[in-house]
């Protein structure tokens, strides 16, 4: 069962391999009421940890392409900041970026800071604002997003 769900999940890790198996023996124990033929067990058992392989692969490829998104977002936004590099100085710039920080809302302005300031920003998120992995992304992209607009606001003024 350990090869079937290392084989089935992202990367095919080890560790990912061993938490899938963890859960499906988890999901089959609460649902162990359900059995009544011991002959179909064995298959049962497998239907339950392709499912759960089949979530993880799901849940991976939605991280994949959030944190993507997060980096092509954070590549748009540096070149548009440094165009207006050489006009500005280092104080003004920073000036500039903390009244574009003090108009964002308090989680947009928290999840910037978590993703700049703290080791561990999702986790974080997961702690201080109940988000998930995803939800921290999306937040993250919409927080960058409307920081660059108000930059660039300040900036052309």
């Amino acid at each position: 069962m350990l090869a079937y769900c290392t084989r089935r999940v992202p990367n095919r890790s080890q560790a990912e391999g061993e938490d899938a198996l963890q859960e499906t023996f988890t999901r089959a124990y609460r649902m162990l009421d359900r059995v009544h033929d011991c002959l179909g067990f064995r298959s049962w058992l497998f239907g339950i940890a392709r499912y759960v392989c089949s979530e993880n692969s799901r849940r991976h490829a939605r991280r994949v392409g959030h944190e993507r998104s997060a980096a092509r977002q954070n590549m748009t936004i540096r070149p548009n900041l440094s165009d207006d590099h050489s006009r500005l100085g280092r104080q003004e710039r920073f000036e500039i970026l903390e009244n574009a920080l003090d108009r964002l809302d308090e989680t947009e302005r928290l999840v910037i800071h978590l993703q700049y300031l703290d080791p561990k920003p999702v986790a974080a998120a997961r702690n201080t604002l109940g988000l998930s992995r995803s939800g921290y992304y999306k937040a993250l992209n919409r927080a960058r997003g409307r920081l660059e607009l108000l930059m660039s606001k300040e900036m052309s003024a």
